[in-house]
């Protein structure tokens, strides 16, 4: 897989302050993968150590008064046409930038204050059609499947997910699709995103999601306590056995422990063969009933 990333991010000290955003996921990525590093901010001409910049009513400005958009815009077009020559599979930018940030930038107010938007060369890639994601979005990468945190605007999809984790026997007939409208099945995606547990990863690959991790607290068949999330994952066939699922929710375990969650529980059906893959994780058995075990991984 190619993969652009902003230079920060690979340990280079271009940041306004000489510093840079060394992260470690990108450092991996980098051993795996052919990687292509950019800085618009230098490519626009700019030093490091520089002023910070915001923008300020859609210009770019530096915190001392100076207007520095068409440096920013020089750098962002000097991206593109790299990205244009390279076409990467993916880019990776740094969080929060005037010149980088993907879903949010600083206000122009030089406060701290966050607004929704991108940044210059963010928003002239994904104008232009290139795959960019904000690298605190990005899980992993395995074996050329990009597993990242899902977008506010993909929520509808846990429903069509949550359709193919039904478990269906070998020579039983499929349920009809709206079987998810169930209010036992609601639970699973209604106002996803409201709650203090809810957490989505998805397996992105050949440009199409094809696979969801999600956890929340509620009352559902893997119930256990109203502290424990509840855990859900779904791939379509072609990409199951394939080793994603496995990654997938040991990413969303190392989601979980870093928000302070110690224990997470699934249900089960006695008969899928999923029971090994959760037995392999760390899941155990600490309940069931005649079709399903109940499922808990202390983490």
């Amino acid at each position: 897989m190619k993969i652009m990333v902003s230079a920060c991010l690979t340990g280079e000290n271009c940041k306004y302050n000489g510093g840079n955003n060394r992260n470690e996921k990108v450092l991996r990525f980098m051993a795996d993968n052919e990687v292509i590093t950019v800085c618009p901010e230098l490519m626009g001409g700019l030093p490091t150590p520089r002023v910070p910049s915001e923008i300020r009513e859609g210009i770019v400005t530096a915190k001392d008064g100076r207007i520095v958009d068409a440096e920013f815009n020089a750098g962002a077009a000097r991206c593109l046409a790299i990205a244009r020559r390279e076409q990467p599979d993916l880019i990776v930018l740094q969080s929060r930038s005037p010149s980088c940030g993907v879903k949010q930038r600083y206000d122009g107010t030089f406060t701290g204050t966050l607004v929704d938007g991108a940044g210059v060369t963010a928003r002239l890639l994904m104008d232009n059609s290139f795959h960019v994601i904000d690298v605190e979005d990005l899980a992993m990468i395995y074996h050329g499947v990009l597993i990242r945190k899902l977008c506010s605007n993909e929520v509808g999809l846990l429903k069509d997910f949550l359709y193919e984790a039904i478990f269906i026997p070998e020579g039983v007939e499929p349920p009809a699709r709206d079987i998810v409208e169930h209010p036992e099945l609601r639970i699973y995606y209604d106002n996803f995103g409201q709650g203090p547990a809810d957490y989505c990863l998805v397996a992105e690959a050949d440009g199409r999601i094809i696979g969801v991790v999600w956890t929340r607290i509620m009352n559902d068949y893997g119930h256990v306590d109203d502290e424990t999330p509840s855990f859900a994952i779904s791939l379509i066939p072609e990409y199951r056995s394939c080793g994603i699922g496995t990654r997938m929710m040991k990413e969303m375990l190392s989601l979980l422990k870093r928000n302070g969650y110690r224990q997470t529980s699934l249900a089960v059906q006695k008969a899928n063969y999923a029971v090994r893959m959760y037995r392999n994780i760390g899941f155990e058995i600490i309940d069931e009933n005649d079709e399903e075990y109940i499922m808990v991984c202390r983490i």
